[in-house]
């Protein structure tokens, strides 16, 4: 089924708290569901205080990170600043989760970054085992990666679980996000030494991941919100040269950048009707877009609001 559109802003944070909450309040005012901060180790602000410091200066607004490192967190106590991040924000919170991708955050957290395979082994138990806590659950659990002994529930606002994202790009974590997760958002798949390769966002890759992802759920009689990271986003009135300048750097046409998920070059008139194509062939109805284009996206958001 056709699922209406939400927006959101993705961002890497701020360099001060004064600039971090600004942003906060301007996403707000401008009419975004939700505001994401990425979580990387050595990125300015750290994503849970920051993200609970702009709660207490919005009141609708969404806020979560997008997404956590299961490798770097341990994924009761993630779960618990979740809470703590609903009860604080009166039940806006959202938990953004993924395997871990970025090497990078590995090192600088003194984390071992192991292949594929073992890391999403990880993370399907821990993806299992924050579901569950999530809910208001308490827990017994053994597993081949985690013990949990949780004798009294965390406190939580929304019911009957905070919303779960679950980032994927391979198969077996998209079957595992359709599974468990509110929301799919899809990504490319991690390199093995750590990295993510950009062609595997490309459409008919994209083609094959909403495939896997609507088997799955299916199998599970579950229906997820699709989500897609905007990583380029120009509004402009006159978007023709700009078009011909990537497509000639990539060595497409202009139709085939405009079909590119990961890219939005456009008025707002063709950017609405490019956003409307998407989600007709891919389901993609949630759609952030990086800071610095979040003015100037706006009009595209009150456009699409409530379709």
């Amino acid at each position: 089924m056709t699922q209406p559109f939400t927006f959101s802003v993705a961002t890497g944070g701020e360099t001060s708290g004064k600039a971090w909450l600004e942003l906060a309040r301007s996403v707000e005012d401008l009419g975004y569901d939700a505001l994401y901060l990425n979580d990387h180790v050595e990125q300015p602000l750290a994503a849970l205080p920051a993200l609970a410091a702009a709660a207490s200066v919005t009141t609708t607004l969404r806020l979560g990170p997008r997404v956590a490192n299961n490798d770097v967190r341990s994924p009761v106590l993630l779960a618990h600043e979740i809470a703590t991040l609903d009860v604080l924000s009166d039940g806006r919170a959202e938990l953004g989760l993924g395997a871990g991708w970025r090497a990078e955050d590995h090192r600088a957290a003194g984390v071992r970054f192991d292949d594929g395979p073992r890391r999403a082994a990880r993370f399907a138990e821990s993806v299992a085992v924050v579901d569950r806590l999530l809910r208001g659950e308490a827990l017994s659990h053994t597993g081949a990666h985690y013990t949990v002994e949780l004798t009294e529930p965390f406190v939580t606002v929304q019911r009957p679980r905070i919303p779960l994202t679950v980032g994927a790009g391979g198969p077996r974590l998209l079957r595992l996000a359709a599974e468990h997760a509110d929301t799919v958002s899809l990504t490319a798949r991690s390199l093995p030494g750590g990295g993510a390769d950009e062609a595997d966002l490309d459409p008919a890759r994209l083609d094959e991941k909403v495939a896997v992802v609507r088997a799955a759920a299916a199998a599970h009689g579950r229906d997820p919100r699709l989500h897609h990271v905007v990583w380029e986003c120009m509004i402009t009135p006159q978007p023709g040269p700009l078009l011909e300048m990537y497509a000639g750097a990539m060595g497409i046409t202009v139709a085939q950048l405009r079909a590119q998920p990961s890219l939005i070059i456009g008025s707002v008139a063709s950017v609405t009707e490019d956003l409307l194509a998407r989600r007709e062939r891919w389901g993609l109805s949630s759609v952030s877009v990086p800071h610095t284009a979040a003015r100037h996206f706006a009009p595209v958001v009150a456009a699409l609001a409530g379709r």
